[in-house]
C-alpha cells in the first residue's frame, strides 16, 4: 500500500525512513534541533516515503535557501543556492526505522512526517556517497533555482496557490529531467 494511502486510512506504517548526513548513527535519540512545534518537545523525524526522506540528507540546508513538498504524491526539492549545497553534500545514510513507536499529525509539518518521542535502532540502512544522487535515485524531483525563482515560489499561497507552483515548476527543468534519472511530472 502506498505511504499516502497508508495516512489516508490513518494506517501507521511497518517501517519508515530517517536520513542524515552522519553515516555512523546506532541509535536515532529525540531531539528538537528542527522543531516544528516548541510544544512538542524532541521527536525523531521519519517519513514512509524514501524519496522524501533524501531530502533531509543535507542537515544544513535551511528554509533560506530551500523549499520541500510534495504535489500529487511526487515529493520535490528546491534549491536556490547550488554551491552551498555542493560544498555541503558529503552524502550520507537512510536509516530504515520500524514505524511501531511513531505517530502522525498532518496539521504539523509534511503530510507524510511522522515522529517518534523514543530511542529508535534503525533495522537497516543504505549509505550514499552523494546526496544529490541519492535525492535523484530515490526519485526527489530536485530544482537548482535562482534565489528570485525561490522567492516567487515563497510567495505563493498554499493551498489555494497549488495550480500556480505546478505550472512554474513544470516549466523549470529538474536534475531528474536534465539527467534523465527518475523524472516525474506532478499531474
Amino acid at each position: 500500500m502506498e505511504f499516502l494511502e497508508q495516512l489516508e486510512k490513518k494506517e501507521k506504517p511497518d517501517f519508515l525512513y530517517h536520513a542524515s548526513s552522519n553515516k555512523n548513527i546506532e541509535e536515532l535519540e529525540p531531539r528538537n534541533e528542527s522543531v516544528r512545534d516548541l510544544e512538542e518537545g524532541p521527536v525523531v523525524f521519519a517519513t514512509p516515503d524514501i524519496a522524501m526522506a533524501s531530502a533531509f540528507l543535507i542537515n544544513e540546508i535551511d528554509d533560506k535557501v530551500s523549499r520541500r513538498g510534495t504535489i500529487n504524491n511526487v515529493p520535490f526539492m528546491i534549491i536556490s543556492n547550488r554551491d552551498l549545497f555542493q560544498k555541503l553534500d558529503k552524502g550520507g545514510t537512510i536509516y530504515k526505522l520500524p514505524g511501531d513507536s511513531f505517530s502522525n499529525d498532518p496539521s504539523k509539518g509534511l503530510k507524510s512526517e511522522w515522529v517518534s518521542k523514543k530511542n529508535i535502532k534503525p533495522i537497516d540502512r543504505t549509505d550514499y556517497d552523494s546526496a544529490l544522487e541519492a535525492m535523484l535515485e530515490n526519485g526527489l524531483q530536485v530544482y537548482f533555482v535562482d534565489d528570485n525563482f525561490l522567492e516567487m515560489i515563497n510567495k505563493i499561497k498554499m493551498p489555494e496557490g497549488m495550480d500556480e507552483l505546478i505550472k512554474i515548476l513544470q516549466e523549470a527543468k529538474s536534475e531528474n529531467q536534465i539527467k534523465n534519472i527518475n523524472y516525474k511530472r506532478f499531474i
